[in-house]
């Protein structure tokens, strides 16, 4: 709220500056009151500067925010995202809507690493993805692509 304390992660231009002996190594946890999250961090000695509060990631840098991933129709398609620290707790969109783990759908979380596996993908399948956590995300475009039953001559010559 304006006015209030706020929290944040503030990177300091000088890494070899201590703040009561702690070696900063370049970062520094922040309290202050503040008119926005943007606004500058204001520490002691006034000579420090700060840059912006930023965030903290929630995401590994060395990811793109949006990929692409094609699946064959009938085989599994798998999403995976990479999270800055192992603990991180992670939800799971399609086409702006909350996932649920199903016999089809199953998520998976090893160290860093956050996966959403569909198996046996059709047509339903396709479409937007995100994986979500601490207001931040990555995302996804899922193409399904093959020979679908209800395309099939088998199929057609079967449902009459």
């Amino acid at each position: 709220s304006p006015g209030g304390p706020t929290w944040g992660s503030c990177r300091m231009c000088d890494p070899n500056w201590t703040m009561g002996l702690l070696q900063s190594h370049g970062w520094c946890r922040a309290w202050g009151r503040s008119q926005s999250p943007a606004a500058p961090c204001n520490l002691s000695p006034p000579s420090a500067a700060f840059l912006p509060w930023m965030p903290t990631p929630v995401f590994a840098k060395e990811q793109p925010a949006r990929s692409e991933v094609q699946a064959k129709a009938g085989g599994s398609a798998t999403l995976s995202c990479e999270v800055a620290q192992a603990g991180t707790e992670v939800t799971w969109y399609k086409d702006g809507k909350k996932l649920s783990a199903s016999s089809r759908v199953h998520v998976e979380a090893q160290g860093c690493s956050r996966r959403l596996v569909v198996q046996q993908a059709g047509r339903a399948d396709a479409g937007e993805y995100s994986c979500e956590a601490g207001g931040q995300k990555v995302s996804f475009h899922l193409d399904v692509a093959g020979q679908f039953a209800e395309n099939s001559l088998d199929y057609r010559r079967w449902s009459h």
